[in-house]
């Protein structure tokens, strides 16, 4: 019963970890990369006196390593919020521990507060780094009763996976480019309207990002997927860090500044 008991505890924490990781570290760095190119040299500098470097892809995967710092609390803030497929983030029920959202906010008001601590404009700029970064999965706005997609099995080219997986790193792994690599094939994405790069809202982030949620869940198919997959969302996925990106750095220039 012991074992047992142990075994359970492994695979809540297993499945837990699963569901606050995305983008994999080398989509986070991409991402953080493609801000990097929009930061102003007064925030470079702010960012500097803050984390001793402005370059910020660095740090960018930092909020999912500290996951295992079992005494650390900020390990076990939301990288994620869940909805229905057919509610956007004001009608859906929200989370009474918080979400992506709210840790999205108090963050941003954390960073740009005087009565902030320089420890905590440390920890709200890493957590910022990547959880712009998470807003922009979306396996991150999935479905609560599959974790985020964590309980869908797929087929990944003859190999067994789940739907979170494959958007967290089987997707850009997939493409064998290096982080900033990744970041300028990312950043020549045709997006409709570049006005789009400005959004800061974090709802309207996470709404955006719903609506690919439900292209996902909705791929028609027998969850055997290759290369027509990768013809699909390949696409879908280089838009998407470019406009994380493109945020991140148009957010931080807005705060630090």
């Amino acid at each position: 019963m012991k074992t047992l008991k142990i075994s359970l505890l492994f695979l809540c924490i297993s499945l837990l970890t699963q569901q606050v990781r995305a983008w994999g570290s080398t989509g986070h760095r991409a991402i953080a990369e493609v801000a990097y190119q929009q930061l102003s040299e007064k925030t470079k500098a702010e960012i500097a006196a803050l984390l001793g470097n402005d370059y910020i892809p660095i740090v960018a995967n930092w909020a999912d390593e500290i996951r295992s710092e079992k005494d650390n609390k900020l390990g076990k803030l939301p990288h994620y919020v869940n909805m229905p497929l057919d509610k956007d983030y004001q009608s859906s029920e929200k989370n009474s521990s918080g979400d992506i959202v709210t840790i999205i906010e108090d963050m941003k008001q954390t960073l740009q507060s005087d009565n902030s601590s320089v420890e905590d404009k440390i920890i709200a700029l890493k957590m910022l780094v990547h959880l712009v970064g998470d807003a922009h999965q979306p396996m991150h706005v999935g479905l609560s009763e599959d974790l985020g997609g964590n309980k869908v099995e797929v087929n990944w080219f003859g190999k067994m996976t789940n739907l979170h997986k494959l958007w967290d790193e089987e997707i850009i792994d997939y493409s064998r480019l290096s982080y900033t690599e990744l970041a300028t094939f990312a950043c020549q994405s045709n997006i409709e309207s570049k006005s789009d790069l400005k959004l800061l809202n974090t709802v309207d982030w996470v709404n955006e990002t719903h609506e690919i949620t439900r292209q996902i869940y909705n791929y028609p198919g027998d969850k055997n997927y290759s290369y027509a997959y990768v013809h699909s969302f390949n696409p879908v996925v280089l838009e998407q860090i470019q406009k994380a990106g493109y945020r991140l750095g148009i957010l931080l220039n807005s705060l630090l500044e």
